[in-house]
């Protein structure tokens, strides 16, 4: 569903995604190309002002997630209607790498706007800039995705329809997917690898990712901190020195 500004590519280059290309004007001011003719996937048109809405709203909305990631950001000008500059606070060398992971996801304005005076949760009915789009979704049971067709890279997509089925029974997970009642799942036992090598139909695919596992400790949440482990000074120097 979501597209972003920056994405890696496979040797772990920053390439463009939604946009074209950025130039460093100086170690403070990073100006952004935005790709033209990008739809989101309510018919918005993606452009500067749109990019510009995403990232103020990261900075200043109350309960953000990503604002730690855009604090290094002082203000946004618009150049032209397909060009923003970001001007910083002091050199961010990181800034261009979050862009590449959820800080950089564009919503469409016009979507946003309309959730909140509607009083909805706005992540119920996304719309963003990606090549599928939010169609339905049943708590519990399934989240479906239909190809969007204004996307601006249509050519790279092949399916109509994305189905996610949460199911955490592995013996089940893989009975499916033996059937063909799935095309593909995410997580198999690694006891069940050597029954799916012995299967012609099926290919277990294995490769590196950038990610990170780990027990956040929030040690200032009030009562709830109020524990053996939330009072352990040894703890709480511990986790500050690894942040």
């Amino acid at each position: 569903m979501c597209d972003k500004l920056f994405d890696i590519d496979a040797k772990l280059n920053i390439v463009p995604q939604l946009a074209t290309g950025y130039d460093w004007q100086d170690s403070t001011h990073l100006i952004i190309h935005i790709r033209p003719d990008v739809l989101f996937q309510d018919g918005e048109k993606l452009d500067a002002d749109a990019v510009k809405y995403k990232l103020m709203c990261d900075l200043t909305i109350k309960g953000s997630m990503r604002r730690g990631e855009y604090n290094s950001i002082e203000s946004i000008d618009i150049i032209d209607p397909l060009t923003v500059r970001l001007n910083l606070k002091a050199p961010a060398a990181q800034l261009l790498a979050q862009l590449t992971d959820r800080a950089g996801i564009m919503i469409a304005p016009r979507a946003a706007e309309a959730a909140e005076a509607a009083g909805d949760k706005f992540g119920l009915h996304p719309v963003r800039a990606g090549p599928f789009s939010f169609a339905s979704r049943v708590a519990q049971d399934r989240i479906v995705l239909k190809r969007f067709p204004g996307y601006w890279n249509a050519k790279a997509i092949h399916f109509d329809e994305v189905v996610y089925l949460p199911n955490p029974n592995s013996s089940v997970r893989l009975a499916n997917l033996q059937a063909g009642a799935l095309d593909l799942v995410e997580y198999i036992l690694p006891t069940d690898v050597p029954t799916v090598d012995k299967d012609p139909k099926l290919k277990v695919a294995i490769d590196d990712s950038l990610a990170y596992e780990g027990i956040t400790i929030n040690t200032d949440n009030g009562p709830a901190a109020r524990t053996t482990l939330g009072q352990n000074a040894l703890v709480c120097r511990a986790y500050y020195a690894t942040v």
